[in-house]
């Protein structure tokens, strides 16, 4: 975006042991955003500013904790994983996610991979599509006039068990 922000997608990692202040779950199977930014705002600056732009989580994980993700995650709007991150022209955040689908468990109420739209002001993050079971959404571009947005649905149907993978 315009602000000279950098946004990194941590998409998931269940066999992390180390915490820190950027990985505060030692086991991360929902992952997060980190943001961060030259200090004071100087591109010559020597150090840099950090955030969370958003931990997902489920907040109903009966693990509770650091696993029901930041504040800006309500039931509206549940994920796990983000992966795929884009700008549109008027600077607004797309998620795109690669995780689990299941609906089972610590994933119960998520449903299926989708795409999110975040207001990197105030953080509010919205769902704005959902894909087909067994899919990652991944992939994003517009026309020059903005009037058309253009996504990859990636291999709906095909993960591993999933109950509707092709035969071969």
């Amino acid at each position: 975006p315009d602000s000279g922000e950098v946004y990194l997608t941590l998409t998931n990692n269940s066999g992390r042991s180390v915490v820190d202040e950027a990985n505060p779950r030692a086991s991360n199977i929902y992952g997060q955003i980190v943001r961060w930014r030259e200090a004071g705002g100087d591109a010559a600056a020597l150090t840099f500013e950090w955030d969370l732009f958003v931990m997902a989580g489920n907040p109903a994980n009966p693990a509770g904790g650091l696993q029901a993700g930041s504040a800006n995650v309500k039931a509206d709007n549940l994920f796990n994983s983000p992966d795929g991150l884009a700008f549109d022209a008027d600077g607004r955040l797309w998620i795109q996610t690669d995780g689990n689908f299941s609906n089972l468990g610590n994933y119960a109420g998520m449903g299926n991979n989708q795409m999110l739209v975040a207001d990197p002001v105030t953080k509010e993050i919205r769902r704005f599509l959902v894909g087909p079971s067994g899919c990652e959404i991944t992939g994003i571009t517009w026309t020059p006039d903005q009037k058309y947005m253009f996504i990859n649905v990636q291999h709906p149907g095909e993960y591993g068990n999933h109950p509707r993978r092709p035969t071969v």
